[in-house]
């Protein structure tokens, strides 16, 4: 079996983890009692919570995808909905709440999606935005070796931006990224296969079965 290379923040069981991201809390002043929902497209977002005082977990919360909800609940946020796994489906689910209803969007410093502008601007949705966390390069994640025949399964634009900082991407990888987002992210010539779900599971499900299957 070629060996798979997981890029991205946290490790995933079975596979080989390239640490190249490191997460930095802020702690904006926000007073959740002005809002009726909160959206998150990480669990990032998430955990930059901790900060604060439990009365957001009151309040509506859309999640960018399914696994993002469930790490809200886990968080003890009772009323959860997902989107597809993409930020474009997003001012659609807010759509379902009506327009009266005011939303906070807990964001990184880097964004890939303009869904929040999209909202307010083409759907009448009231969305602020709080940075809570910005993604930057790990500097310790050098020195690991990539075998020629490695399979990479990249979690997000980041990680294709850090992991090229300190690595090469050879017409002999085989890349899997966890959804077109980013996809699109990879140096110009570069081919990927794209997971069935954006989750790092189905991304990662995808890759094993690649390295399985050519080794047969």
């Amino acid at each position: 079996m070629r060996p798979v290379f997981l890029v991205s923040k946290t490790p995933y069981p079975g596979v080989i983890h390239i640490p190249v991201l490191s997460i930095r809390f802020l702690t904006p002043p926000i007073d959740f009692s002005q809002y009726d929902g909160i959206v998150f497209t990480s669990k990032q977002g998430i955990e930059a919570l901790h900060n604060y005082d439990v009365e957001w977990k009151e309040l509506q919360c859309v999640c960018v995808s399914e696994p993002t909800a469930e790490h809200a609940r886990r968080a003890g946020v009772a009323n959860v909905v997902a989107g597809n796994g993409y930020g474009e489906s997003l001012p659609d689910v807010l759509g379902r709440f009506g327009t009266r209803k005011r939303w906070i969007y807990l964001r990184p410093e880097t964004v890939a999606s303009d869904w929040a502008e999209h909202a307010r601007n083409e759907k009448g949705i009231s969305v602020d935005e709080a940075i809570v966390y910005e993604t930057v390069c790990n500097a310790d994640s050098g020195g690991i070796e990539v075998p020629e025949d490695a399979v990479l399964v990249f979690t997000s634009p980041s990680s294709v931006r850090c992991y090229l900082e300190r690595y090469a991407l050879l017409d002999t990888h085989t890349v899997v990224a966890i959804g077109t987002t980013t996809e699109k992210s990879l140096p110009k010539g570069i081919a990927a296969r794209t997971s069935a779900e954006t989750s790092v599971s189905s991304a990662v499900k995808l890759a094993c079965e690649i390295a399985g299957a050519d080794k047969k």
